[in-house]
Protein backbone atom coordinates (compact mmCIF):
# COMPACT_ATOMS: atom_id res chain seq x y z
CA UNK A 1 0.00 0.00 0.00
CA UNK A 2 2.90 2.23 0.95
CA UNK A 3 4.59 1.64 -2.67
CA UNK A 4 1.24 2.91 -4.59
CA UNK A 5 0.86 5.44 -2.46
CA UNK A 6 4.79 6.59 -2.86
CA UNK A 7 4.42 5.68 -6.25
CA UNK A 8 1.26 8.33 -6.81
CA UNK A 9 3.56 10.93 -5.10
CA UNK A 10 6.48 10.26 -7.73
CA UNK A 11 3.68 10.38 -10.44
CA UNK A 12 1.99 13.43 -9.46
CA UNK A 13 5.97 15.34 -9.28
CA UNK A 14 6.64 14.31 -12.71
CA UNK A 15 3.72 15.66 -14.27
CA UNK A 16 4.41 18.99 -12.38
CA UNK A 17 7.85 19.02 -13.10
CA UNK A 18 7.03 18.88 -16.83
CA UNK A 19 4.24 21.19 -17.21
CA UNK A 20 6.42 23.89 -15.80
CA UNK A 21 7.69 26.51 -17.94
CA UNK A 22 11.77 27.02 -18.71
CA UNK A 23 11.64 30.71 -18.36
CA UNK A 24 14.95 31.11 -19.68
CA UNK A 25 13.76 29.21 -22.78
CA UNK A 26 10.73 31.17 -23.38
CA UNK A 27 11.74 34.57 -24.04
CA UNK A 28 15.07 36.10 -25.10
CA UNK A 29 18.50 35.70 -23.64
CA UNK A 30 18.81 39.41 -23.03
CA UNK A 31 16.81 42.73 -23.15
CA UNK A 32 18.54 43.56 -26.14
CA UNK A 33 18.15 40.27 -28.23
CA UNK A 34 15.52 40.21 -30.29
CA UNK A 35 13.36 37.06 -29.81
CA UNK A 36 12.84 34.78 -31.83
CA UNK A 37 9.08 33.01 -32.10
CA UNK A 38 8.80 29.16 -32.68
CA UNK A 39 6.63 27.74 -35.62
CA UNK A 40 3.91 26.79 -32.84
CA UNK A 41 3.61 30.75 -32.00
CA UNK A 42 3.12 31.80 -35.34
CA UNK A 43 -0.79 32.15 -36.57
CA UNK A 44 -1.80 29.48 -38.90
CA UNK A 45 -3.72 31.24 -41.21
CA UNK A 46 -3.16 35.28 -41.96
CA UNK A 47 -5.78 36.92 -43.00
CA UNK A 48 -6.18 40.48 -45.04
CA UNK A 49 -8.46 43.27 -43.60
CA UNK A 50 -10.82 42.90 -45.55
CA UNK A 51 -11.40 39.13 -44.91
CA UNK A 52 -12.15 40.06 -41.24
CA UNK A 53 -16.27 40.71 -41.46
CA UNK A 54 -18.45 41.87 -38.21
CA UNK A 55 -19.64 38.31 -38.01
CA UNK A 56 -17.09 36.35 -39.28
CA UNK A 57 -13.87 35.69 -40.48
CA UNK A 58 -13.38 34.70 -44.49
CA UNK A 59 -11.39 31.89 -44.93
CA UNK A 60 -9.56 31.48 -48.83
CA UNK A 61 -12.71 29.02 -50.13
CA UNK A 62 -15.53 31.90 -48.92
CA UNK A 63 -13.06 35.00 -50.47
CA UNK A 64 -13.09 33.02 -53.52
CA UNK A 65 -16.87 32.06 -53.54
CA UNK A 66 -17.18 35.87 -52.96
CA UNK A 67 -15.07 36.92 -55.71
CA UNK A 68 -17.11 34.65 -58.38
CA UNK A 69 -20.51 36.07 -56.62
CA UNK A 70 -19.25 39.54 -57.64
CA UNK A 71 -18.08 38.91 -61.12
CA UNK A 72 -21.32 37.34 -61.82
CA UNK A 73 -23.01 40.52 -60.26
CA UNK A 74 -21.00 42.61 -61.88
CA UNK A 75 -21.85 41.19 -65.33
CA UNK A 76 -25.62 41.09 -65.04
CA UNK A 77 -26.11 44.25 -62.96
CA UNK A 78 -26.06 47.97 -63.86
CA UNK A 79 -23.15 49.63 -61.14
CA UNK A 80 -25.81 52.78 -60.68
CA UNK A 81 -27.92 50.01 -58.33
CA UNK A 82 -25.17 48.95 -56.26
CA UNK A 83 -24.09 49.82 -52.67
CA UNK A 84 -21.16 52.26 -51.96
CA UNK A 85 -18.87 48.94 -50.91
CA UNK A 86 -19.82 47.09 -53.85
CA UNK A 87 -19.30 50.27 -55.92
CA UNK A 88 -15.56 49.72 -54.44
CA UNK A 89 -15.04 46.48 -55.27
CA UNK A 90 -15.67 46.78 -58.98
CA UNK A 91 -14.01 49.87 -59.18
CA UNK A 92 -16.72 52.88 -59.81
CA UNK A 93 -16.60 55.93 -58.87
CA UNK A 94 -16.40 57.04 -55.21
CA UNK A 95 -18.14 60.82 -54.05
CA UNK A 96 -18.03 61.41 -50.32
CA UNK A 97 -21.28 60.10 -49.02
CA UNK A 98 -20.37 56.90 -50.27
CA UNK A 99 -16.99 56.93 -48.83
CA UNK A 100 -18.63 57.62 -45.74
CA UNK A 101 -21.13 54.72 -46.28
CA UNK A 102 -17.75 52.39 -47.21
CA UNK A 103 -16.41 53.62 -43.36
CA UNK A 104 -19.14 52.81 -41.41
CA UNK A 105 -19.64 49.29 -43.13
CA UNK A 106 -15.74 48.82 -42.58
CA UNK A 107 -14.12 50.74 -40.10
CA UNK A 108 -13.09 48.69 -37.20
CA UNK A 109 -13.24 51.44 -34.46
CA UNK A 110 -17.33 51.26 -34.90
CA UNK A 111 -17.26 47.25 -34.48
CA UNK A 112 -14.76 47.40 -31.70
CA UNK A 113 -17.28 49.95 -29.68
CA UNK A 114 -20.47 48.07 -30.97
CA UNK A 115 -19.50 44.72 -28.98
CA UNK A 116 -18.06 46.17 -25.97
CA UNK A 117 -22.17 47.54 -26.10
CA UNK A 118 -23.26 43.69 -26.27
CA UNK A 119 -20.66 42.72 -23.73
CA UNK A 120 -21.89 45.42 -21.20
CA UNK A 121 -25.68 44.73 -22.35
CA UNK A 122 -24.91 41.17 -21.13
CA UNK A 123 -23.21 42.28 -18.20
CA UNK A 124 -26.36 44.09 -17.18
CA UNK A 125 -28.46 40.45 -17.76
CA UNK A 126 -25.59 38.89 -15.80
CA UNK A 127 -26.66 41.11 -12.56
CA UNK A 128 -30.07 40.60 -13.65
CA UNK A 129 -30.19 37.22 -13.02
CA UNK A 130 -29.54 37.63 -8.99
CA UNK A 131 -33.37 38.17 -9.15
CA UNK A 132 -34.11 34.57 -9.91
CA UNK A 133 -33.07 31.23 -7.64
CA UNK A 134 -30.20 29.37 -8.12
CA UNK A 135 -31.04 25.95 -9.12
CA UNK A 136 -28.70 22.73 -9.16
CA UNK A 137 -29.40 18.97 -9.56
CA UNK A 138 -26.76 16.28 -9.34
CA UNK A 139 -26.22 12.51 -8.80
CA UNK A 140 -24.22 11.01 -6.31
CA UNK A 141 -23.03 6.91 -6.52
CA UNK A 142 -20.56 5.83 -3.71
CA UNK A 143 -18.87 3.21 -2.41
CA UNK A 144 -18.74 2.44 1.22
CA UNK A 145 -17.57 0.13 4.06
CA UNK A 146 -18.71 -0.20 7.58
CA UNK A 147 -16.91 -1.52 10.54
CA UNK A 148 -19.07 -1.08 14.07
CA UNK A 149 -18.28 -2.41 16.86
CA UNK A 150 -19.72 -1.94 20.47
CA UNK A 151 -20.20 1.57 22.45
CA UNK A 152 -19.22 2.01 25.66
CA UNK A 153 -15.62 1.33 25.05
CA UNK A 154 -15.14 -2.28 24.53
CA UNK A 155 -14.54 -1.11 20.64
CA UNK A 156 -15.59 -5.02 19.75
CA UNK A 157 -15.31 -5.84 15.96
CA UNK A 158 -18.24 -7.48 15.25
CA UNK A 159 -17.69 -7.81 11.51
CA UNK A 160 -17.61 -5.52 8.27
CA UNK A 161 -19.75 -5.48 4.96
CA UNK A 162 -20.22 -3.16 1.84
CA UNK A 163 -22.41 -1.20 0.08
CA UNK A 164 -23.27 0.87 -2.85
CA UNK A 165 -25.56 3.82 -2.89
CA UNK A 166 -26.29 6.22 -5.47
CA UNK A 167 -29.24 8.93 -6.37
CA UNK A 168 -30.54 11.92 -7.44
CA UNK A 169 -30.45 15.50 -5.98
CA UNK A 170 -31.69 18.56 -6.10
CA UNK A 171 -30.76 22.39 -4.46
CA UNK A 172 -32.96 25.42 -4.89
CA UNK A 173 -31.86 29.15 -3.38
CA UNK A 174 -33.25 32.12 -3.36
CA UNK A 175 -32.35 35.53 -2.39
CA UNK A 176 -35.71 37.37 -1.05
CA UNK A 177 -34.25 40.65 0.09
CA UNK A 178 -30.81 42.12 0.61
CA UNK A 179 -32.05 46.18 1.02
CA UNK A 180 -31.89 47.21 -2.52
CA UNK A 181 -28.41 45.78 -3.33
CA UNK A 182 -29.17 43.45 -6.55
CA UNK A 183 -31.64 46.82 -7.26
CA UNK A 184 -28.08 49.41 -7.19
CA UNK A 185 -26.17 46.04 -9.13
CA UNK A 186 -28.68 46.71 -11.70
CA UNK A 187 -28.58 50.15 -11.69
CA UNK A 188 -24.38 49.68 -12.50
CA UNK A 189 -24.21 47.50 -15.06
CA UNK A 190 -27.73 49.40 -16.71
CA UNK A 191 -25.37 53.06 -16.44
CA UNK A 192 -22.19 51.32 -17.71
CA UNK A 193 -24.57 49.54 -20.92
CA UNK A 194 -25.88 52.81 -21.55
CA UNK A 195 -22.65 54.35 -21.44
CA UNK A 196 -21.37 51.79 -23.69
CA UNK A 197 -23.96 53.04 -26.42
CA UNK A 198 -23.27 56.10 -26.10
CA UNK A 199 -19.58 56.20 -26.81
CA UNK A 200 -20.46 53.99 -29.63
CA UNK A 201 -22.36 56.79 -30.98
CA UNK A 202 -19.88 58.87 -30.95
CA UNK A 203 -17.07 56.73 -32.39
CA UNK A 204 -19.46 56.82 -35.78
CA UNK A 205 -19.18 60.21 -35.35
CA UNK A 206 -15.48 60.28 -35.10
CA UNK A 207 -15.08 58.32 -37.87
CA UNK A 208 -17.59 60.34 -40.15
CA UNK A 209 -15.40 63.40 -38.69
CA UNK A 210 -12.40 61.51 -39.64
CA UNK A 211 -13.52 60.47 -43.11
CA UNK A 212 -14.26 63.93 -44.31
CA UNK A 213 -11.15 65.84 -42.74
CA UNK A 214 -8.74 62.61 -44.79
CA UNK A 215 -11.01 63.34 -48.05
CA UNK A 216 -10.38 66.83 -47.71
CA UNK A 217 -6.70 66.79 -46.90
CA UNK A 218 -7.00 63.89 -50.03
CA UNK A 219 -9.01 67.11 -52.26
CA UNK A 220 -6.33 69.39 -51.02
CA UNK A 221 -3.32 67.45 -52.41
CA UNK A 222 -5.26 66.68 -55.41
CA UNK A 223 -5.50 70.47 -55.85
CA UNK A 224 -2.07 70.99 -55.22
CA UNK A 225 -1.27 68.97 -58.09
CA UNK A 226 -2.86 70.92 -60.22
CA UNK A 227 -1.30 73.87 -58.91
CA UNK A 228 1.96 72.39 -59.58
CA UNK A 229 1.07 71.67 -62.93
CA UNK A 230 -0.24 74.58 -63.64
CA UNK A 231 3.10 76.46 -62.02
CA UNK A 232 5.34 73.66 -64.50
CA UNK A 233 3.29 74.79 -67.76
CA UNK A 234 4.49 78.95 -66.68
CA UNK A 235 7.77 77.68 -65.93
CA UNK A 236 7.89 76.22 -69.36
CA UNK A 237 6.71 79.52 -70.89
CA UNK A 238 8.76 81.51 -68.87
CA UNK A 239 11.85 79.56 -70.01
CA UNK A 240 10.61 79.95 -73.65
CA UNK A 241 10.71 83.60 -73.62
CA UNK A 242 13.54 83.58 -72.06
CA UNK A 243 15.60 81.14 -74.38
CA UNK A 244 14.27 82.96 -77.28
CA UNK A 245 15.31 86.40 -76.56
CA UNK A 246 18.53 84.78 -75.75
CA UNK A 247 18.95 83.31 -79.45
CA UNK A 248 17.25 86.91 -81.01
CA UNK A 249 20.37 88.21 -78.93
CA UNK A 250 18.15 90.67 -76.64
CA UNK A 251 18.53 88.43 -73.85
CA UNK A 252 21.41 86.94 -71.45
CA UNK A 253 22.74 83.72 -70.79
CA UNK A 254 21.95 83.92 -67.33
CA UNK A 255 17.89 84.77 -67.94
CA UNK A 256 17.52 81.42 -69.79
CA UNK A 257 19.87 79.53 -66.83
CA UNK A 258 17.16 80.81 -64.38
CA UNK A 259 14.47 79.83 -66.00
CA UNK A 260 15.72 76.80 -66.38
CA UNK A 261 16.53 76.30 -62.66
CA UNK A 262 12.80 77.78 -61.98
CA UNK A 263 11.36 74.92 -64.54
CA UNK A 264 12.96 71.93 -63.19
CA UNK A 265 12.04 73.64 -59.50
CA UNK A 266 8.57 72.86 -61.31
CA UNK A 267 9.08 69.54 -62.32
CA UNK A 268 10.13 68.55 -59.22
CA UNK A 269 7.31 70.17 -56.78
CA UNK A 270 5.09 68.25 -59.44
CA UNK A 271 6.52 64.56 -58.84
CA UNK A 272 6.47 65.38 -55.21
CA UNK A 273 3.07 66.69 -55.16
CA UNK A 274 2.10 63.42 -56.75
CA UNK A 275 3.53 61.49 -53.68
CA UNK A 276 1.78 63.39 -51.12
CA UNK A 277 -1.41 62.22 -53.18
CA UNK A 278 -0.79 58.48 -52.46
CA UNK A 279 -0.19 59.50 -48.99
CA UNK A 280 -2.97 61.39 -48.08
CA UNK A 281 -4.52 58.41 -50.22
CA UNK A 282 -3.83 56.07 -47.51
CA UNK A 283 -4.95 57.97 -44.81
CA UNK A 284 -8.32 58.39 -46.39
CA UNK A 285 -8.15 54.20 -46.49
CA UNK A 286 -7.39 54.27 -42.99
CA UNK A 287 -9.98 56.44 -41.92
CA UNK A 288 -12.23 54.34 -43.65
CA UNK A 289 -11.20 50.87 -42.78
CA UNK A 290 -10.37 48.98 -45.89
CA UNK A 291 -6.76 48.83 -48.07
CA UNK A 292 -5.62 52.23 -50.22
CA UNK A 293 -5.57 50.16 -52.85
CA UNK A 294 -9.20 49.60 -53.05
CA UNK A 295 -10.05 53.09 -53.52
CA UNK A 296 -8.45 54.45 -56.23
CA UNK A 297 -11.01 55.95 -58.25
CA UNK A 298 -12.27 59.16 -56.06
CA UNK A 299 -14.57 61.73 -57.79
CA UNK A 300 -12.68 65.06 -58.15
CA UNK A 301 -15.94 67.09 -58.01
CA UNK A 302 -15.54 68.27 -54.52
CA UNK A 303 -18.55 71.21 -53.25
CA UNK A 304 -18.48 72.56 -50.05
CA UNK A 305 -19.86 70.95 -47.04
CA UNK A 306 -22.50 73.22 -45.32
CA UNK A 307 -24.08 72.53 -41.79
CA UNK A 308 -26.99 74.09 -40.11
CA UNK A 309 -24.48 74.62 -37.12
CA UNK A 310 -22.50 77.33 -39.26
CA UNK A 311 -25.52 79.48 -38.85
CA UNK A 312 -26.43 79.43 -35.31
CA UNK A 313 -24.64 81.93 -32.50
CA UNK A 314 -21.94 80.35 -30.35
CA UNK A 315 -23.93 80.05 -27.07
CA UNK A 316 -26.66 78.25 -28.88
CA UNK A 317 -24.15 75.86 -30.19
CA UNK A 318 -22.21 75.31 -26.67
CA UNK A 319 -25.79 75.25 -25.13
CA UNK A 320 -26.22 71.95 -27.50
CA UNK A 321 -23.08 70.63 -27.21
CA UNK A 322 -24.06 70.01 -23.35
CA UNK A 323 -26.92 68.11 -24.31
CA UNK A 324 -26.32 66.22 -27.35
CA UNK A 325 -22.41 65.25 -27.30
CA UNK A 326 -22.63 61.71 -27.24
CA UNK A 327 -19.24 61.65 -25.28
CA UNK A 328 -20.85 64.06 -22.92
CA UNK A 329 -23.60 61.70 -22.07
CA UNK A 330 -21.71 58.77 -22.00
CA UNK A 331 -19.87 60.87 -19.09
CA UNK A 332 -23.64 61.22 -17.44
CA UNK A 333 -23.79 57.66 -17.72
CA UNK A 334 -20.76 56.88 -15.92
CA UNK A 335 -21.37 59.20 -13.41
CA UNK A 336 -24.70 57.90 -12.86
CA UNK A 337 -23.16 53.96 -12.46
CA UNK A 338 -20.28 55.23 -10.04
CA UNK A 339 -23.62 56.53 -7.28
CA UNK A 340 -25.09 53.00 -7.99
CA UNK A 341 -21.82 51.52 -7.09
CA UNK A 342 -21.83 53.38 -3.89
CA UNK A 343 -25.35 52.36 -2.99
CA UNK A 344 -24.00 48.97 -3.30
CA UNK A 345 -21.28 49.17 -0.98
CA UNK A 346 -23.38 50.97 0.99
CA UNK A 347 -25.71 47.91 1.22
CA UNK A 348 -23.17 45.83 2.10
CA UNK A 349 -22.97 46.90 5.17
CA UNK A 350 -27.01 45.24 5.61
CA UNK A 351 -28.24 41.70 5.98
CA UNK A 352 -29.67 39.24 3.58
CA UNK A 353 -32.51 37.05 3.67
CA UNK A 354 -32.54 34.01 1.51
CA UNK A 355 -34.89 30.93 0.98
CA UNK A 356 -33.15 27.46 0.56
CA UNK A 357 -34.57 24.02 -0.36
CA UNK A 358 -33.26 20.31 -1.64
CA UNK A 359 -33.83 17.07 -1.67
CA UNK A 360 -31.81 13.74 -2.59
CA UNK A 361 -33.60 10.05 -3.07
CA UNK A 362 -30.90 7.02 -2.74
CA UNK A 363 -31.06 3.69 -3.99
CA UNK A 364 -28.82 0.60 -2.04
CA UNK A 365 -27.36 -2.37 -3.57
CA UNK A 366 -28.19 -4.12 -0.19
CA UNK A 367 -31.67 -5.89 -0.83
CA UNK A 368 -31.82 -5.93 3.04
CA UNK A 369 -31.96 -2.34 3.20
CA UNK A 370 -34.56 0.13 2.02
CA UNK A 371 -33.83 3.41 0.28
CA UNK A 372 -33.68 6.22 1.69
CA UNK A 373 -34.91 9.89 1.15
CA UNK A 374 -34.96 13.30 2.57
CA UNK A 375 -35.98 16.86 2.02
CA UNK A 376 -35.69 20.36 3.55
CA UNK A 377 -36.62 23.49 3.12
CA UNK A 378 -36.08 26.78 5.44
CA UNK A 379 -35.15 30.74 5.53
CA UNK A 380 -32.37 31.62 6.51
CA UNK A 381 -31.12 35.29 7.02
CA UNK A 382 -26.52 36.29 6.93
CA UNK A 383 -24.95 39.23 8.26
CA UNK A 384 -21.38 39.97 8.21
CA UNK A 385 -20.51 41.91 11.35
CA UNK A 386 -17.02 42.27 10.55
CA UNK A 387 -14.07 41.24 8.08
CA UNK A 388 -11.37 43.69 8.54
CA UNK A 389 -12.64 46.83 7.41
CA UNK A 390 -12.61 45.42 3.47
CA UNK A 391 -16.46 46.80 3.24
CA UNK A 392 -15.55 50.23 4.81
CA UNK A 393 -12.46 50.81 2.63
CA UNK A 394 -14.80 49.53 -0.83
CA UNK A 395 -17.44 52.46 0.33
CA UNK A 396 -14.68 54.79 0.32
CA UNK A 397 -12.84 53.71 -2.87
CA UNK A 398 -16.97 53.61 -4.60
CA UNK A 399 -17.15 57.41 -3.18
CA UNK A 400 -13.50 58.56 -4.49
CA UNK A 401 -14.21 57.27 -7.83
CA UNK A 402 -17.85 59.12 -8.13
CA UNK A 403 -16.19 62.50 -7.33
CA UNK A 404 -13.42 61.49 -9.72
CA UNK A 405 -15.85 61.18 -12.36
CA UNK A 406 -17.70 64.19 -11.95
CA UNK A 407 -14.43 65.89 -12.02
CA UNK A 408 -13.99 64.09 -15.58
CA UNK A 409 -16.98 65.34 -17.07
CA UNK A 410 -16.20 68.36 -15.89
CA UNK A 411 -13.09 68.45 -17.82
CA UNK A 412 -15.21 67.42 -20.91
CA UNK A 413 -17.16 69.95 -20.44
CA UNK A 414 -14.60 72.33 -20.31
CA UNK A 415 -12.69 70.82 -23.43
CA UNK A 416 -16.30 70.68 -25.61
CA UNK A 417 -16.58 74.33 -24.86
CA UNK A 418 -13.12 75.39 -25.82
CA UNK A 419 -13.43 73.22 -29.00
CA UNK A 420 -16.56 74.67 -30.16
CA UNK A 421 -15.11 78.11 -29.60
CA UNK A 422 -12.09 77.54 -31.73
CA UNK A 423 -13.74 76.01 -34.67
CA UNK A 424 -16.17 78.38 -34.83
CA UNK A 425 -14.25 81.59 -35.05
CA UNK A 426 -11.76 79.23 -37.20
CA UNK A 427 -14.92 78.73 -39.54
CA UNK A 428 -15.62 82.62 -39.31
CA UNK A 429 -12.32 83.26 -40.52
CA UNK A 430 -12.03 80.31 -43.15
CA UNK A 431 -15.04 81.86 -44.98
CA UNK A 432 -13.62 85.46 -45.28
CA UNK A 433 -9.80 83.35 -45.99
CA UNK A 434 -11.32 81.90 -49.36
CA UNK A 435 -12.75 85.38 -50.32
CA UNK A 436 -9.20 86.58 -49.84
CA UNK A 437 -7.66 83.62 -51.46
CA UNK A 438 -9.80 83.97 -54.58
CA UNK A 439 -9.49 87.94 -55.08
CA UNK A 440 -5.39 86.49 -54.54
CA UNK A 441 -5.52 84.34 -57.68
CA UNK A 442 -7.28 86.73 -59.57
CA UNK A 443 -4.36 89.74 -58.90
CA UNK A 444 -1.77 87.39 -59.16
CA UNK A 445 -2.62 85.99 -62.31
CA UNK A 446 -3.45 89.26 -63.81
CA UNK A 447 -0.07 90.47 -62.55
CA UNK A 448 1.93 87.50 -63.93
CA UNK A 449 0.20 88.32 -67.04
CA UNK A 450 1.34 91.93 -66.96
CA UNK A 451 4.65 90.92 -66.44
CA UNK A 452 5.24 88.52 -69.17
CA UNK A 453 4.56 90.81 -71.21
CA UNK A 454 6.67 93.74 -69.62
CA UNK A 455 9.50 90.85 -69.94
CA UNK A 456 8.88 89.98 -73.40
CA UNK A 457 8.56 93.78 -74.40
CA UNK A 458 12.13 94.40 -71.87
CA UNK A 459 10.45 96.40 -69.38
CA UNK A 460 10.88 93.48 -66.70
CA UNK A 461 13.68 91.49 -65.98
CA UNK A 462 13.56 87.71 -65.78
CA UNK A 463 13.79 87.96 -61.95
CA UNK A 464 10.01 90.04 -62.05
CA UNK A 465 8.72 87.52 -64.07
CA UNK A 466 9.65 84.73 -62.25
CA UNK A 467 9.01 86.35 -58.46
CA UNK A 468 4.86 87.27 -60.23
CA UNK A 469 4.98 83.54 -61.37
CA UNK A 470 5.93 82.32 -57.57
CA UNK A 471 3.39 84.70 -56.29
CA UNK A 472 1.00 83.28 -58.75
CA UNK A 473 2.17 79.68 -57.78
CA UNK A 474 1.45 80.51 -53.93
CA UNK A 475 -2.13 82.36 -54.55
CA UNK A 476 -3.13 79.08 -56.05
CA UNK A 477 -1.65 76.90 -53.56
CA UNK A 478 -3.38 79.58 -51.32
CA UNK A 479 -6.48 78.88 -52.43
CA UNK A 480 -6.70 75.17 -52.43
CA UNK A 481 -5.67 75.34 -48.58
CA UNK A 482 -8.06 77.67 -47.98
CA UNK A 483 -11.15 76.05 -49.57
CA UNK A 484 -10.14 72.62 -47.96
CA UNK A 485 -10.16 74.28 -44.79
CA UNK A 486 -13.64 75.76 -44.70
CA UNK A 487 -15.15 72.19 -45.59
CA UNK A 488 -12.69 70.61 -42.74
CA UNK A 489 -13.68 73.70 -40.44
CA UNK A 490 -17.43 72.76 -41.06
CA UNK A 491 -16.61 69.02 -40.38
CA UNK A 492 -15.02 70.09 -37.02
CA UNK A 493 -17.85 72.40 -35.59
CA UNK A 494 -20.34 69.81 -36.49
CA UNK A 495 -18.48 67.24 -34.91
CA UNK A 496 -17.71 69.63 -31.86
CA UNK A 497 -21.54 70.48 -31.22
CA UNK A 498 -22.77 66.86 -31.35
CA UNK A 499 -24.37 66.75 -34.69
CA UNK A 500 -24.46 63.28 -36.41
CA UNK A 501 -22.95 64.88 -39.60
CA UNK A 502 -23.00 67.52 -42.07
CA UNK A 503 -25.08 68.09 -45.23
CA UNK A 504 -22.66 65.84 -47.38
CA UNK A 505 -23.09 66.72 -51.13
CA UNK A 506 -24.24 64.40 -53.57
Amino acid sequence: MKNKIYSLFAFGAVASLCGCVNVDEEVANTPSVYWKAPNDAMPTEFYKPANIKTDKIITEKDEQQLSEKSENSEKKSDTSKLSASEKMLVGSQLNLPELVDIALENNPTTRIYWFQAKQYASAKGKAQSAYYPQVSVGADIYRSKTKPSLGYGMNLPIGSYYETAYGPSAQISWLLYDFGKREAQVESTQEAMRSANFEFNQAIQDVFLNVNIAYYQYYATIGSVKVAELNLKDSQTSFESADRKLKDGVGNKQDMLNALASLKNAEFEVENRKADVETARANLANAMGVSASDIKNISENVPTLTSPETSQTIDNLIAKALKSRQSLLASYAKLRQTQSDVNVAKRDFLPQISAQAGASYGWYSDNHRSDQYQYQIGLSASWSVFEGFARKYELISAKAKERAQAQELKAKQIQIISNIWAYYYTYQSAVKQVSSAEAMVKASQEAYQATKIGFDNGVNTITDLLNAQTRLATARQTNVNALASLSMSVARLSHAVGALGVDNPQ
